[in-house]
């Protein structure tokens, strides 16, 4: 005889999965033995994986107690049940297998199943117990089963990938198979175990694969920099060769950007331009393959590096073919470069003119200019200009050669409206009375937006207006009470361009979308491009951008949610460049990812009614009750009724004891302000606790 019973079992951990509710059935068959032999009894499960058991017993009918405690009972850790040296009282009794779930403490038991126990006679092996796939996680214990019957009792031997296996301390040969302690990820491979008598022989084949954990480690594992320095990090991660890579700075997910490069097979290295004092914080790297995550992190610490200058020249008068030696001491990190002007132009170096550049004991970058045989026009406004990756700082002051006074030539100039421009009248010779600004002839200042700085030449125009500033300005020099010299330049006024600014309005997914920009003002020509995230629009979203006179627009026919994004429009002239940026959100409604489906309830226990749904922005789930199996009238449900009801995270209702009066129309309502709301209603059948009982299968 061979019975099997079925036992109604709700995987609790399945809550908010498409598999949600499956039922599993729990069997143990039965088996024929030899009187002094071994036996197996194998607990079937359907449907329900082992990590959700927290246990997996048999017990015998006439003896309560759990047989893994008697010395010729063992239990396997895949359910089977094996029984040493048969004796004739072995087969007195029925055995049934119980488990426990591993999160509800639900327990279950099969059928009952009989030993039948004979008297011995020769037989070739026979496989009892056997495997097809092992997976471990590398470092735990593996059992590989193999057990076979047969009369004598037969021999075993194990090989791996076609070789014998070679002797190890871990590898122990056991009554049930071979048990790996501590396994390796050199231990993967085809396991053959090869059973024999002197009547025939069988076999075992099966699969042993030994999953390493995650290991991520970045590097350099200390980073200091500087503001406006470059920092690269770069993510070792082991255990797998295929994962999936993200970084996060201070617990945010960082993207590729102008500034932002992630580069490698994975995205492992880390490349980042241009850091701001705000960039500092913790870089974690996350790798994750399958079931496995693992993390590192570094703390990136950034200095304010910009230069500072420690020391400098102050303003001096020389007489000519005097020894001039100018100096600026500064610091910063990295160590700045220092360059020289003379009235805005750079220091040639030559016979006369030398540079040169060290650093002090206190690591601080020391440049110094010396002039020889000093003349006339070696006088004007020295600046010493310092720079790194964090930043520029510069210094000047005047240095006055005795002689003739004159003006340096000067060239014309392009301002660009709207901003504040600066000229300089040049000055070289030393003494002279004083120095004073013309336009049309007009001395200067004549209005609130000029201001002229008699001591140094220099006019500064503010806020520059093409119609009012545009034109020729002369610098007059009076050298002696009734001896003047002058130089003019001509300043051209250019207008940038100035967009209309623009937004997007709600789109939803599939609609149309026409967003012009429009460029008011600006000198022609003017170019108009479009950018998508800081990048070219890609000819592959279908967006057609059209370009006539003064305006582009862009267009998109039917949008889908590669669109989202922030959208640029960017005007150019000989001015300048402007932009103006919008971000196109494109709103989905809401849609089922899995719908309500009439479905049993048993008094007492716990049920999971499943809906969850997708859209943007997330939707919100609404559960509604109608009682009973008539019309359905639904009303709101009330979930604060001693937590016994709540809402899932996924959207799903959980019921943790089901009472009679949950019987009824349950309605999922999912909305998010795009479209219309959807529904979908089903019915909880609530069943005594008798229905939960197991029943013969025939």
């Amino acid at each position: 005889m061979k019975g099997s019973c079925v036992c109604d079992f709700i995987d609790a951990k399945a809550a908010g999965r498409a598999d949600e509710g499956k039922r599993i059935q729990l069997t143990v068959d039965e088996v024929k033995a030899c009187f002094s032999s071994h036996s197996s009894l194998s607990s079937h499960l359907s449907f329900l994986t082992a990590p959700l058991l927290s246990s997996v017993n048999m017990l015998e009918v006439a003896t309560p107690s759990i047989v893994c405690e008697l010395s010729r009972f063992l239990i396997t850790s895949t359910g089977a049940l094996y029984i040493l040296d048969v004796q004739m009282e072995d087969g007195l009794y029925n055995y049934r297998c119980m488990t426990r779930h591993r999160y509800t403490g639900e327990t279950r038991q099969s059928n009952s199943a009989r030993l039948i126990v004979s008297d011995p006679t020769n037989s070739a092996p026979h496989i009892l117990d056997s495997f097809e796939r092992r997976e471990v996680m590398a470092s735990h214990r593996v059992e590989l089963p193999c057990k076979a019957s047969g009369h004598p009792a037969p021999k075993y031997r194990w090989l791996k990938d076609n070789r014998p296996l070679e002797p190890d301390p871990r590898f122990r040969q056991s009554v049930t198979g071979l048990l790996i302690e501590r396994a390796q990820p050199g231990d993967t491979g085809t396991y053959v175990c090869e059973v024999w008598n002197g009547y025939g022989n069988a076999e075992v084949a099966g699969m042993l694969l030994v999953i390493e954990q995650l290991k991520v480690v970045v590097s350099p594992r200390k980073v200091k920099g500087s503001v406006g320095s470059q920092v690269s990090l770069s993510c070792s991660v082991t255990g797998s060769e295929e994962y999936h890579l993200s970084w996060y700075r201070n617990g945010e997910l960082i993207y590729p950007s102008n500034s932002v490069r992630m580069t490698g097979q994975n995205r492992e290295n880390l490349v980042m331009a241009g850091m701001a004092k705000s960039d500092g914080g913790a870089y974690q790297c996350f790798a994750r393959h399958a079931k496995m995550s693992a993390q590192d992190f570094v703390q990136v610490i950034l200095e304010d590096g910009t230069p500072k200058i420690l020391a400098s020249f102050s303003e001096k008068v020389y007489n000519i073919n005097e020894f001039v030696s100018l100096s600026c001491t500064v610091k910063g990190t990295p160590e700045p470069r220092v360059s020289w002007t003379l009235d805005d132009e750079p220091v040639i170096r030559d016979s006369r003119h030398r540079i040169s550049h060290y650093s002090n004991t206190e690591g601080h970058a020391v440049s110094h200019l010396n002039i020889s045989q000093t003349q006339v026009p070696d006088g004007g406004v020295y600046r010493c200009i310092c720079n790194n990756s964090a930043g520029t700082v510069s210094y000047q002051a005047r240095i006055n050669v005795r002689g003739p006074a004159s003006i340096r030539s000067m060239k014309n100039l392009t301002a660009i409206a709207g901003r504040d421009m600066y000229i300089h009248c040049r000055v070289i010779g030393y003494p002279y009375y004083s120095i004073k600004w013309y336009k049309d002839s007009n001395l200067l200042p004549y209005n609130h937006r000029q201001r002229a700085f008699e001591n140094n030449g220099t006019l500064k125009l503010f806020d520059v207006q093409k119609d009012v500033d545009e034109g020729e300005y002369t610098c007059n020099v009076l050298v002696q009470p009734q001896l003047s010299t002058h130089q003019s330049v001509y300043v051209t006024v250019k207008v940038p361009p100035t967009i209309h600014p623009f937004e997007f309005p709600r789109f939803s997914i599939g609609q149309r979308v026409f967003i012009p920009c429009v460029v008011m003002s600006g000198d022609q020509p003017v170019f108009i491009t479009w950018q998508k995230d800081g990048r070219p629009i890609p000819a592959s979203l279908g967006v057609t951008i059209d370009n006539i006179d003064f305006t582009s627009s862009l267009r998109v026919s039917n949008l889908t949610l590669m669109h989202n994004g922030n959208y640029t429009c960017i005007a150019r002239n000989q001015a300048a460049a402007v932009e103006h940026q919008s971000q196109l959100i494109v709103r989905v409604p809401p849609k089922f990812v899995v719908q309500p489906k009439d479905q049993d309830g048993i008094y007492g226990k716990a049920v999971i009614l499943n809906c969850s749904a997708e859209g943007y922005p997330v939707p919100t789930i609404q559960w509604e009750y109608s009682k009973g199996a008539g019309v359905p009238q639904f009303r709101s449900i009330a979930l604060n009724s001693g937590f016994r009801i709540e809402v899932l995270v996924n959207g799903s209702l959980f019921i943790k004891h089901v009472l009679e009066e949950d019987s009824g129309f349950y309605l999922c309502r999912v909305s998010n302000d795009v479209g219309a709301d959807v529904s979908k209603s089903m019915y909880l059948n609530v069943k005594s606790k008798s229905h939960g009982k197991t029943h013969l299968k025939t």
